[in-house]
C-alpha cells in the first residue's frame, strides 16, 4: 500500500536536528541515553568535581544539556553551562565565568545579596552568597579541551589567564582559602559571618578523551581531578533503535527502524545489538536525511517504500558528498589540474591515507605536506566524519570506508585510462611526423629527378594513404580500448551476473553457479517436506480423536438401550431418566457429527493445499535436478587471499577467474600472462573451452565439469592480478588451491 500523503504541504516538521546539539528545551526529544543520564547525574551530585570525557561526536554536550541538566534542576541544583572564549578581544577567563553566573541568576529572577561580577574571588562569592545555602551551584565547563588548543595560541592566556583560572578553580574544588584572604581568617576568625568550611559548589569538566593526559598534568594543582570520572561511549544497536522509534513514534514500525540501524554497520545481519557500535552524530545525520526526504515527498510515515528508494548507499553517499564539498571549498589548490579527478586534493587524501589497500579504515599522522588540506580536515572534524586522537586522525565509522574505496578505484581507473590515451596520442603524432618527413624526401627527389617525379609522387600519395589508414586504425584502436576499459570497469567488482554480455545475451560455454541459490532451494525443499508431514500427522490425529469420541457415545447409547429394555414398564421414573440421558447423548452425537463434517471440510482444504505443496516440491525438485546436471562435480576448489596482515588473510569478494585450456589457446594465454592492470576480458572470453567463475564474499571459488588430464591457465581478475598454471588429472578428487589474488611477482604453480 502506498504511503499516505500529508496535505497541505508544510503540515509536518522533522523529528531530528542533524549535527546540532540538543538543548535543555529539547529534553523531551532526547532518547537512547537513560542509563548514562542517571549514572552521570548521580556522579555530579555525589562529587565536588566530575570529569566527563568521550570521543568527538558521541554527544557529550547533548547529554549534559538535554539529559543531566533537567534532572539536576529537579534536585534543587542550578547548572551553569560555560564555554570559555579565547579570542584576542575576549574578557579574562574568570570574568567570563562571572558573566555567565550573573546572566543565569538574572534570567531566573533570584534575589541575591552579592553581585558575582565583583572583584572578589569565586571561592569567596560562593561561600558568602545566601542563595547557595538552598540551591547547589554547578559550574559545567563544556568543550574544555579548548584550553589546550585555542588558549595556547595566545601568549596572554598562557602566561596570565590560565594560571589565574587554575588558581580560582583549585580553591573552589579543594575548598582552600585564597592567599589574599588568609590574613583575615587568621587574625579575625571569629568575625567571619559565613561557613567557609563547607563546600557548596560543584564543577563538571567535559572534553574530548584524547586530552585526558593533558588534565593529568594539572593534578598537582587540583588533586581531585583523579577521582570522579565518566566516559561517554558510542551508542549500541538497542540505543539507536530507541532513538529511531521514540523520535518518529507512530511514523515508523519495527522493521523499518531495524533497517535504519543496519545502515550504520557493515554487518547488517548481526543479531546481537549490544555488539553494534553507532556514532550518535552519524545516526542523527542519517535520520535527518530520511526525515527531510519524507517531508519533501509529503509522506506521513517512514515507509519501506521510502527506505527502498533511498538505500544505505544513497543516504551515506549524499551525506558524504555534501560534507566533502563543504570541506573542499575551504581549500586553495595551488596547482589546478585539467582532469576533474585530480582537482580534489582532500578527496585524494582520504582515499590514499584514511583507508588500507583492502578498504578498511586506518589511523594516519599528519605531516608538514598535509598543511594545505588542514582547513578541509577541520571541516570534516566539525561534521564528525573525522576524529583526531593522540595526534593522529581516522574516520569516525567503518561505514564510510566502502564509499571512499569505491571513489579510489574509480579515480585510479581514470588515471590509467588517461595514461593510455596519452600514450596513443603520442604514437599517433610520431606516425604523422614520419609521414611528413617521408613526403618532404619525395619532394626533394622529385625536384632533382624531374623525369621520375610523377612516379615518385604516386608512390608518395600511396604511402600517404597507407599512413592515413594506419592513423585511422590507431584512432579506432583508441576507441576500442576506451570501450574495453569501460566494460572492464562495469564488470570487475560491479557486475554480479557475468553470464551475459553487454547486450544481455548469454555467453556460450559460460558456467556460473550461485551456491547461495542452490542452498536456498535445497532448504526450501526440505522445509516443504517437513510441513507436508506435519499436516498429515495433524489431520490423522484429529480424525482419529473424533471417531473415538463418536464410537464411545454410540456405545453408551447401546448400553443404556439394553438397560431400558430390561426394565419393567412400571418403572416410569427410571425410564424417563434413561430417556433423558439418551436424548442428551443423541444431541452430543449430532454436535460431534457436525464437527466431524467441518473437520472433513478442513481435511479437503488441507489436501488441496497439500497438493499445491507437492506440486511446488516437484517443481523445485526439477530445478534442483536441472542444476545438478548442469553444474556437475567440483573439479577445482580454492580460496583467494590478498597479502597477509600478521596472521590473518584478507579475503577478496566477488572476483572473476578464468580457467583456459593451454592447448589451442597459446596466443591468448601468452597475452594474458602480461602483468597488467586489466584482465584482457575480450580475448579471454574468446578462448576455446574457457570456464568462468567468481568468488563468494569470503574469497572461495569452485570450477565444475573441468575436462581431466589437461593443463590449464588460471587468470585472477584483480588489480595487477596474478595467474597460475593448473594441471587437472583423471582422479575425481577435487583439486584444492589457495592462491594470492595479487602476487608481487609472477610465478606459476604446477600441480
Amino acid at each position: 500500500m502506498a504511503n499516505e500523503k500529508i496535505n497541505p504541504p508544510g503540515a509536518d516538521t522533522s523529528s531530528f536536528i542533524g549535527l546540532q546539539s540538543y538543548t535543555e528545551d529539547q529534553s523531551s526529544s532526547f532518547f537512547g541515553r537513560d542509563k548514562e543520564i542517571d549514572n552521570l547525574t548521580n556522579l555530579v551530585q555525589l562529587n565536588t568535581l566530575t570529569i566527563v570525557f568521550g570521543r568527538s561526536g558521541t554527544g557529550k554536550t547533548s547529554l549534559l544539556n538535554a539529559g543531566v541538566f533537567p534532572k539536576l534542576r529537579k534536585n534543587y541544583c542550578l547548572p551553569f553551562r560555560i564555554r570559555l572564549e579565547f579570542g584576542k578581544d575576549s574578557a579574562s577567563l574568570v570574568t567570563q565565568i562571572k558573566t555567565v553566573l550573573k546572566k543565569e541568576i538574572d534570567r531566573y529572577g533570584f534575589k541575591v545579596e552579592t553581585d558575582p561580577t565583583t572583584t572578589e574571588s569565586l571561592w569567596e562569592y560562593f561561600h558568602k552568597e545566601p542563595l547557595w545555602n538552598t540551591v547547589t551551584p554547578i559550574l559545567v565547563f563544556d568543550q574544555f579541551e579548548e584550553i589546550f588548543t585555542l588558549a595556547k595560541k595566545d601568549l596572554r592566556f598562557v602566561s596570565k589567564e590560565l594560571p589565574a583560572l587554575w588558581q580560582e578553580l583549585s580553591h573552589l574544588i579543594e575548598n582552600t582559602i585564597p592567599e589574599n584572604l588568609k590574613p583575615e581568617f587568621l587574625n579575625e576568625n571569629s568575625k567571619i559571618s559565613y561557613n567557609y568550611k563547607k563546600q557548596r559548589t560543584k564543577l563538571v569538566f567535559a572534553f574530548r578523551e584524547e586530552y585526558l593526559p593533558e588534565f593529568e598534568s594539572i593534578s598537582k594543582i587540583i588533586p581531585s581531578l583523579k577521582t570522579s570520572r565518566f566516559r561517554l561511549m558510542p551508542m549500541n544497536g538497542y540505543q539507536a533503535l530507541e532513538v529511531i522509534t521514540k523520535s518518529w513514534k507512530e511514523k515508523i514500525n519495527a522493521a523499518e527502524a531495524k533497517q535504519i540501524v543496519s545502515y550504520l554497520t557493515n554487518e547488517p545481519y548481526l543479531e546481537n545489538y549490544d555488539l553494534i557500535t553507532v556514532e550518535p552524530s552519524l545516526l542523527s545525520q542519517v535520520c535527518a536525511f530520511i526525515d527531510k526526504e519524507r517531508i519533501e515527498k509529503r509522506y506521513k510515515n517512514v515507509s519501506g517504500e521510502l527506505l527502498n528508494k533511498y538505500p544505505k548507499e544513497t543516504i551515506l553517499r549524499s551525506i558524504y558528498n555534501e560534507a566533502l564539498a563543504t570541506a573542499g571549498n575551504v581549500i586553495t589548490n595551488p596547482e589546478p589540474k585539467k582532469e576533474k579527478y585530480l582537482q580534489e586534493p582532500l578527496k585524494e587524501f582520504l582515499e590514499e591515507k584514511m583507508i588500507t589497500t583492502e578498504g578498511y579504515r586506518t589511523k594516519y599522522s599528519l605531516v608538514a605536506n598535509d598543511e594545505p588540506i588542514r582547513p578541509g580536515i577541520e571541516v570534516l572534524k566539525e561534521k564528525y566524519f573525522i576524529r583526531e586522537d593522540d595526534k593522529s586522525i581516522e574516520l569516525t565509522h567503518d561505514v564510510l570506508a566502502p564509499l571512499i574505496k569505491t571513489d579510489r578505484e574509480k579515480r585510479r581507473k581514470n588515471i590509467a585510462l588517461a595514461a593510455a590515451r596519452k600514450k596513443a596520442k603520442r604514437n599517433a603524432f610520431i606516425i604523422l611526423l614520419l609521414a611528413l618527413l617521408s613526403a618532404a624526401g619525395f619532394w626533394l627527389i622529385a625536384k632533382i629527378q624531374r623525369d621520375a617525379a610523377i612516379n615518385d609522387l604516386n608512390k608518395a600519395k600511396a604511402e600517404h594513404i597507407k599512413l592515413q589508414t594506419v592513423l585511422n586504425d590507431l584512432n579506432d584502436s583508441i576507441k576500442n580500448k576506451e570501450k574495453f576499459l569501460d566494460n572492464f570497469k562495469n564488470q570487475v567488482g560491479i557486475n554480479r551476473n557475468p553470464t551475459t554480455d553487454a547486450k544481455g545475451n548469454p555467453i556460450p560455454g559460460t558456467i556460473i553457479i550461485d551456491s547461495s541459490d542452490y542452498k536456498r532451494i535445497l532448504h526450501a525443499y526440505d522445509s516443504l517436506i517437513i510441513v507436508r508431514k506435519k499436516i498429515e500427522v495433524e489431520l490423522n490425529t484429529r480424525i482419529s480423536n473424533l471417531n473415538l469420541q463418536i464410537n464411545e457415545h454410540k456405545l453408551n447409547v447401546s448400553r443404556l438401550q439394553l438397560q431400558l429394555n430390561k426394565l419393567l414398564p412400571s418403572s416410569n421414573d427410571s425410564m424417563r431418566q434413561l430417556n433423558k440421558q439418551i436424548n442428551v447423548l443423541l444431541i452430543d452425537i449430532k454436535t460431534l457429527e457436525k464437527k466431524l463434517a467441518a473437520a472433513f471440510e478442513t481435511v479437503e482444504l488441507l489436501k488441496r493445499e497439500n497438493q499445491q505443496l507437492r506440486k511446488k516440491i516437484l517443481d523445485d525438485q526439477r530445478i534442483i535436478d536441472s542444476l545438478k546436471r548442469e553444474i556437475g562435480d567440483v573439479s577445482i576448489r580454492g580460496n583467494l587471499f590478498y597479502d597477509r596482515q600478521g596472521d590473518n588473510l584478507v579475503k577478496p569478494a566477488y572476483i572473476t577467474l578464468y580457467l583456459i585450456p593451454k592447448k589451442n589457446n597459446r596466443r591468448i594465454v601468452r597475452n594474458a600472462s602480461v602483468y597488467e592492470i586489466n584482465c584482457y576480458d575480450k580475448e579471454l572470453k574468446e578462448a576455446k573451452g574457457r570456464i568462468i567463475t567468481r568468488t563468494d564474499n569470503n574469497g572461495n571459488f569452485v570450477f565444475r565439469k573441468v575436462p581431466p588430464n589437461a593443463e590449464y591457465f588460471l587468470k585472477i581478475c584483480t588489480y595487477y592480478g596474478g595467474y597460475y598454471s593448473v594441471k587437472v588429472g583423471g582422479d575425481k578428487t577435487p583439486l584444492e588451491m589457495t592462491l594470492n589474488a595479487s602476487p608481487p611477482v609472477r610465478y606459476p604453480i604446477a600441480n
